[in-house]
């Protein structure tokens, strides 16, 4: 059967007419937010949270629907005996100082497409509020972009991932404004002796994260 070496289980920069949350996106040529200068960088488009309803806060939300872990070589004993790790990073931003944000979920499912395993997420209020902000010709107060990624071990007997994102909009305004840029999620055989270090992080991290 060979052993897996990595498997990219989604990838998704927002630069084609669709993407597959089924979101709508703004430019960066609109100077909402500071421009991304990350790795990757921002590229030409982002994702927005949509229309919300006016005066009320709000929250949409997007999925990737549930997405099958055994690709790319990838194997359910591989799975089952805890030799496969997941990376899982986003960019996130939001317009201004308003308070809008944006958060990348994952629960990890059975076969049975039972949840199995911790709720990863990425981004969230605290994040997002947390973000630097600066003038960029348009606005004294546009907002930086941050990257957030989490590491760990896919649990024993996950099958599959269903990936969604969470835009929420404070009361004023309509727009959602939680911005999200390439995101990617990927599966790997860790190297010898990594896999336990990686147990013992995903564990500190789910005990040290602060949720949205």
């Amino acid at each position: 059967m060979g052993s897996a070496q990595a498997a990219t289980i989604l990838s998704e920069n927002f630069e084609g007419a669709v993407n597959v949350f089924g979101a709508s996106t703004y430019t960066y040529a609109q100077n909402y937010t500071m421009p991304n200068l990350l790795t990757p960088g921002g590229g030409l488009r982002y994702m927005n949270g949509g229309a919300g309803i006016t005066g009320q806060v709000s929250t949409n939300t997007f999925s990737a629907g549930s997405l099958s872990l055994l690709s790319g070589g990838i194997l359910a004993s591989q799975i089952d005996s805890g030799q496969i790790s997941y990376n899982l990073y986003s960019q996130f931003s939001t317009y201004r100082l308003q308070g809008d944000y944006a958060g990348l979920f994952v629960q990890f499912l059975d076969g049975s497409s039972n949840p199995t395993g911790p709720l990863l997420s990425l981004g969230g209020s605290a994040f997002t509020s947390a973000l630097g902000s600066g003038n960029n010709g348009s606005y004294p107060d546009a907002r930086d972009w941050g990257a957030d990624s989490q590491l760990g071990i896919v649990p024993a007997g996950a099958r599959f991932a269903n990936v969604y994102i969470q835009e929420v909009k404070v009361a004023g305004g309509t727009a959602i404004d939680g911005y999200v840029d390439n995101v990617n999620f990927t599966l790997s055989v860790p190297e010898p002796g990594v896999a336990g270090l990686l147990a013992l992080g995903g564990g500190l991290l789910a005990l040290n994260r602060r949720r949205p």
